[in-house]
């Protein structure tokens, strides 16, 4: 899907099916997202839903989905935390850099409505997060949204707007409060230990 695409519902039978057993594998995603077993949700994300995992990602415990396969790809040594939620997903691409840090319950909501349209269609757009970024606790990802090399989301911000490499956003909606040094060559693999 590309930028902005508009989403249609099922019209053939095969669409439903295939719809179907998707929403079979995003359900049995959320369950096997509770497991306390690191190896076995990655193979699931891996083998059941397509997602590309680099060596060294984690995706810790109460990840929550919500649309379809594949179209996933994360990047060496980055961790997603507890209870984040992904929305939207499978309509359209979700890269993750290498050593990204998403904290605890943060949103990445690749789907949003046309508030114009007299149907309200759903819409998806693509998300990319760059290595290095840093995404704090209950911070929310718009679709459309691209955050550079080294960006930092404050905890609880809502950003809607795409964020230039090494700048520091915080707000509702999310608006630059600082700058991050460039220097940046430190690895997230072992984060999740932490926390």
């Amino acid at each position: 899907a590309k930028s902005t695409d508009v989403v249609s519902r099922p019209s053939t039978l095969r669409e439903r099916v295939r719809n179907f057993v998707t929403g079979l594998l995003i359900f049995g995603a959320n369950q096997i997202g509770r497991v306390p077993n690191r190896a076995l949700r990655n193979f699931y994300y891996r083998n059941a839903l397509g997602w590309k995992i680099a060596p060294g990602a984690t995706i810790n415990t109460g990840l929550k989905l919500f649309g379809g396969r594949g179209k996933v790809w994360i990047g060496r040594n980055s961790t997603i935390q507890i209870d984040c939620l992904i929305a939207g997903i499978g309509m359209t691409d979700l890269r993750i850099g290498d050593n990204v840090a998403i904290a605890y319950r943060a949103a990445i909501v690749l789907g949003t409505h046309d508030l114009d349209d007299p149907d309200f269609k759903g819409t998806v757009a693509p998300v990319t997060i760059e290595d290095y970024v840093f995404i704090g606790a209950g911070a929310m990802i718009l679709a459309g949204v691209t955050l550079g090399r080294g960006a930092v989301v404050a905890a609880g911000a809502v950003v809607p707007k795409s964020v230039p490499p090494y700048t520091i956003v915080g707000g509702n909606p999310a608006k630059p409060i600082g700058e991050r040094r460039r220097d940046l060559d430190y690895s997230t693999e072992n984060y999740w230990l932490l926390h």
